[in-house]
């Protein structure tokens, strides 16, 4: 009977291990790095940057219907995370649009979200469009306001896998792109505050002017060994479906000297395949050829520096009303999440 039961348990076994590398776990993507999201001590900025590979900006906690739907299928037990996991993914970028420092509910939510992200074994990054900041850099207010929100954060997340980063503002546009030193001043401040509450919590800063890497030199930012930069262009794709090979280069070029400059490493945050005209103006989406071009160029170029990436965003890929990925962009993410194969 020992016997028998012992072929059983050994059957089982495989025939579990077979349904998981060939049923619905099986990963579509070649992710370049296994995750580990549990567990371990802290993780320095430059470990970070090799681990976070290729991601995604994702709007569950920015737009209210994407929101609902996240929060519809969470109900019925959908790991909305575990489809970007298994397409190839190693991070995303969480956008958060809403005022954390009053709305509990929202802060629980994004802690939901953190935890099925941790799950399904991505690195989740968050983030924050900061809105009041944006609009109104040299308000008091708006700059007490931003810090505020982050120790929210911050207390919220204590204890929390150090896989789980803060990158600060979402992008430096708006006002507040040629206000440097109030970017300066207010980084010094989240960062000290975040630092008295978790001393080894990645974060990143981005630099002004629409995070230029080009502006780089302008960050007043200490290498503790935990701060990283988040830099990008094309965040809203190849404007009238035209790129420049050489304009990508110069700005690779520039966020490498500034690391070798400062030893802090720098990832790209944002950068869309395609561009979709504002109002209706305008041609768009591009032709397929165009983005899959420019998608290969964007690809090749940081694949060759080593600089991590993410794309913009979750919505122009991935239906979350049906959970499924939109076949019209099967051959743009084969470019995105494949870098190795483009070197061959």
């Amino acid at each position: 009977m020992k016997k028998i039961l012992g072929v059983l348990v050994v059957v089982i076994l495989i025939l579990s291990f077979f349904a998981w590398n060939t049923g619905e776990h099986h990963r579509k993507g070649t992710s370049s790095v296994e995750v580990k999201t549990s567990g371990g001590g802290p993780i320095t900025a430059v470990e970070y940057q090799k681990m976070l590979g290729v991601g995604i900006n994702v709007d569950w906690m920015t737009f209210v219907k994407v929101r609902h739907y996240y929060f519809y299928w969470r109900s019925r037990g959908v790991n909305v995370p575990m489809y970007f996991r298994e397409e190839g993914f190693s991070n995303v970028r969480i956008r958060v649009g809403v005022d954390v420092t009053k709305n509990r509910t929202a802060l629980k939510q994004l802690g939901e979200i953190v935890n099925d992200t941790l799950r399904a074994g991505l690195i989740p990054i968050i983030t924050y469009t900061a809105p009041e900041l944006r609009e109104n850099p040299t308000s008091e207010a708006a700059q007490e306001h931003f810090v505020e929100w982050w120790k929210a954060v911050a207390e919220y997340f204590r204890g929390y896998p150090y896989v789980l980063s803060y990158d600060l503002l979402i992008e430096s546009s708006g006002p507040v792109k040629s206000h440097p030193e109030v970017l300066n001043e207010i980084y010094s401040r989240t960062i000290r505050e975040i630092r008295k509450i978790d001393p080894y919590r990645l974060v990143f800063v981005t630099p002004p002017y629409t995070s230029s890497p080009f502006h780089l030199n302008d960050l007043n930012v200490t290498n503790d060994g935990y701060t990283l930069a988040e830099w990008h262009i094309y965040a809203s794709g190849p404007k009238g479906c035209t790129y420049n090979g050489s304009y990508i280069e110069k700005a690779i070029a520039s966020a490498l000297n500034w690391s070798r400059k400062t030893g802090i490493p720098t990832w790209f945050g944002a950068w869309r395949p395609n561009y979709y005209p504002k109002n209706g103006k305008g041609n768009g989406p591009c032709p397929l050829e165009v983005e899959l071009n420019f998608s290969r160029a964007m690809v090749s170029a940081l694949s060759k520096a080593e600089i991590p990436y993410d794309i913009n965003s979750d919505v122009h890929f991935f239906d979350i009303a049906s959970l499924t990925w939109y076949q019209s962009q099967e051959s743009v993410l084969e470019v995105i999440l494949r870098p190795r194969r483009m070197e061959r």
